[in-house]
């Protein structure tokens, strides 16, 4: 047995796995590949690439058997699968070659064998050409274990020796009668593909539809299409028992809302789902733990439970399509560069190829409603598409979601020839953040598939008409101002949405009121009851002198809690900016039962997020000397707001002036500035508090997005990131700004805050 040291090994030479090791090879650190049987992984082998290679050649077989329909006259046509077979291996064989030597171009060393975890980060390989075994020792492991096919637990199932989908690609004859079991993509694509070429086939689905993740307009257009081409499809069919043996005769006694029944066929294809390759892979020798199903656990930076070990792809519960993957290896190779790339929130498309196939992203109906996104829904028949007729394929559909508030495209979905092509233009105007009228008014080629676009968002009216002005241009909910008595003093706040809907109360900072959110508040409340006053000391909220308010974090925090009994609320959302947040965690601390998430806008709880911008406050918490009150006092004043609403934009021209203009003014009452001398005194103890913030955090675990201007001078980015320390699923955006990041990105803001809530508070 030989040993050998290595900088960075990759078990699994997969999409993901590949890729980093030839980028980590090609950047000269010394990488090791351990792949046990297939080259490039699966997809080039086993599953995409191949699948695809039969699938069309199952379309030609169609398109001669239709020949005489678009004018060819042809005799009597035949498949021979043996021919179909070798074709595809010849691909296959092609690919494999290709992978040989990019490893040999990169310099990235391919070791075929079966690794297993003896330490940490020891692996002892068992090679595949002879007996012999290696141990290799390394410094980072990144593990693209990969997936295999699931066999369910029914009564002699497994016992008939089904097939999978790398058996079938390996038939040279044709099954006289396949049954499919399972009516997600792969058992589709192969039920189209087998009977194209010849053979009967019957679908068996145990849930109530084909394609359980797609809305039912999909699922049944779908349907229709298979059974218009002679396949049988059961649905809700629960296979009792299953006797038999694949490729001889088998007996499938099933039972559905109509009744028991039996089907016999010659040969079966399992396609019920996946399981990881993560077995006697000796996982927990290497400190990396699994999930209830048996996936690697990662955080959103691919990162395993075991210091520099990463996971990539299906094994860490990624999406299971190759460019899932593919994505995965930049989120590592960026992160590894000291980027902060994360998986959360792709916009992951996929696509069925089924002929039509069935192309989506973003979200679907259903999404939409159980998360209680408001949306409108485009739809516009195939048949309207006029490449369609000249290629006499017009089945299908193409449907749109749109944001009523922006117009923003949140979701697509086509059923129609070409619909994965068509799907990345609209995948790339929602990365763009572009309103549905874009692709609505663009030029689009004619006649092609994609011009369909122009026709299906030209059908969109943004608004009802009780919503929309005689233009058609978009209202936003009215927001009202209300005062109410709450610990002895006049709060002042703004109002919109419905009394009936989630609550999402806004806090406001220094020097700012009620008024920063006046653009916020509209693009919520849609959705949610959303409330914003002004805390004491600012604004227009009201506090009588005999009152004699003494002006701390804890007062302002108890005159909130007042406000919030005094309108009666029990559960809410808070979303804190500046002072907004030692005031609202104080709270949530009080009421942790009531807060339902928490978004911090640059709403701080750590000691390493508070920047150099408070170093003469800081000198004032030592020493609170009138010298340094008053060396704090000069810069509250006009010219002082506008540097601070002005520092760490990149474009001035964006920033309007009324949010300045207003705090200076108000800042400028009588003896106001003493209000805030004061409360910059007793930031000091919120900073001693952060402490009791954490124990909150950690106890209490609440949903938060951090969202932060990452120029803040005051509150800089270590701030955001620290909230992982304390609550690890909480979600860390940056935006390319200062500390009033909403007066520069609202519709982010918004669009952010949405997603979050409708998954946090719904």
């Amino acid at each position: 047995m030989t040993s050998e040291h290595y900088r960075n090994v990759v078990i699994g030479s997969g999409e993901g796995g590949k890729y980093l090791a030839w980028h980590l090879a090609q950047s000269g650190e010394p990488t090791m590949v351990i792949e046990r049987k297939y080259v490039g992984g699966s997809c080039p082998n086993i599953n995409c690439l191949p699948a695809k290679n039969e699938i069309w050649s199952a379309k030609v077989a169609n398109l001669v058997q239709h020949a005489s329909e678009f004018g060819s006259v042809t005799g009597v046509a035949s498949v021979d699968m043996e021919a179909v077979r070798k074709r595809k291996r010849a691909m296959v064989d092609g690919l494999i070659e290709v992978h040989r030597n990019r490893y040999k171009a990169t310099g990235a060393q391919l070791v075929m064998g079966s690794a297993k975890f003896v330490g940490p980060k020891t692996l002892e390989v068992h090679l595949v050409d002879d007996e012999d075994q290696i141990t290799i020792n390394a410094q980072r492991v990144f593990l693209n274990l990969g997936t295999h096919a699931s066999i369910p637990p029914v009564p002699g199932l497994a016992e008939c020796d089904p097939l999978t989908h790398i058996e079938l690609l390996e038939l040279s004859h044709l099954p006289l009668h396949l049954v499919v079991v399972g009516g997600g993509y792969v058992g589709l694509e192969f039920a189209q593909a087998l009977r194209r070429f010849g053979s009967k086939v019957t679908i068996l689905q145990h849930g109530t539809h084909l394609l359980t993740n797609q809305d039912h307009d999909v699922s049944d257009e779908i349907q229709r299409i298979l059974i218009s081409e002679g396949i049988d499809v059961v649905t809700s069919a629960e296979i009792m028992s299953v006797s038999g043996r694949s490729g001889v005769e088998v007996r499938f006694a099933i039972r559905t809302p109509q009744g028991e029944q039996t089907v016999v066929a010659s040969d079966v294809l399992v396609a019920t789902g996946r399981t990881p390759n993560t077995d006697e892979m000796g996982l927990d020798v290497a400190g990396v733990e699994l999930d209830h199903r048996g996936y690697i656990k990662v955080n959103d930076r691919l990162e395993t439970t075991a210091q520099d070990i990463w996971a990539i792809g299906e094994c860490a519960g990624s999406p299971q399509f190759t460019h899932a993957s593919l994505d995965d290896f930049r989120v590592i190779r960026d992160n590894l560069a000291g980027g902060n790339r994360s998986t959360r929130d792709r916009l992951m498309p996929s696509c069925l190829f089924t002929d039509p196939q069935v192309a989506h992203v973003g979200l679907t109906e259903a999404q939409a409603k159980h998360k209680d996104i408001a949306v409108q829904v485009a739809r516009l028949p195939m048949a309207a598409v006029l490449r369609t007729r000249t290629i006499s394929e017009m089945q299908g559909f193409m449907k749109a979601l749109i944001a009523p508030e922006d117009g923003r495209v949140l979701g697509f979905t086509m059923v129609g020839a070409e619909a994965g092509e068509v799907m990345a233009v609209v995948q790339m105007a929602m990365h763009a953040g572009m309103p549905y009228t874009a692709l609505r008014d663009a030029v689009l080629a004619h006649p092609t598939m994609a011009e369909g676009l122009n026709s299906l968002f030209s059908g969109v009216k943004i608004a009802a008409a009780e919503d929309a002005h005689q233009d058609g241009s978009k209202m936003w909910p009215r927001t009202s101002v209300h005062r109410v008595e709450a610990d002895g003093v006049k709060v002042f706040y703004r109002e919109a949405g419905s009394k009936d809907a989630p609550v999402v109360l806004l806090l406001h900072g220094f020097p700012t009121s009620s008024f920063q959110y006046r653009e916020l508040i509209p693009r919520l409340a849609d959705s949610y009851r959303v409330i914003a006053p002004d805390l004491p000391g600012f604004g227009f909220t009201e506090i009588p002198d005999e009152r004699r308010y003494v002006y701390t974090f804890d007062a302002l925090a108890k005159t909130v809690e007042a406000f919030i009994d005094a309108l009666g609320l029990k559960r809410y959302a808070l979303y804190v900016f500046d002072y907004g947040a030692p005031t609202g965690f104080r709270v949530a601390m009080a009421r942790p039962e009531s807060v339902r998430a928490i978004v911090s806008q640059n709403g701080n709880a750590y000691e390493e997020g508070l920047g150099d911008a408070w170093a003469p406050i800081r000198r004032y918490w030592t020493t609170p000397s009138s010298e340094n009150r008053e060396a704090i006092r000069k810069a509250l004043n006009a010219d002082g707001m506008r540097r601070e609403y002005g520092s760490g934009i990149a474009d001035p021209d964006v920033l309007a002036p009324e949010g300045y203009t207003l705090d200076a003014a108000l800042l400028a009452r009588p003896g106001n500035q003493d209000i805030q001398l004061d409360l910059f005194l007793d930031y000091a103890n919120n900073v001693k508090l952060y402490p009791k913030f954490h124990e909150y955090f950690r106890e209490w675990k609440p949903a938060l997005l951090a969202i932060w201007g990452k120029h803040d001078p005051y509150f800089i980015p270590a701030g955001a990131e620290a909230f992982k320390r304390d609550i690890p699923n909480a979600e860390v955006r940056f935006l390319d700004t200062g500390h009033f990041a909403l007066e520069t990105h609202i519709n982010e803001i918004a669009h952010r805050m949405r997603e979050f809530l409708a998954k946090a508070v719904h």
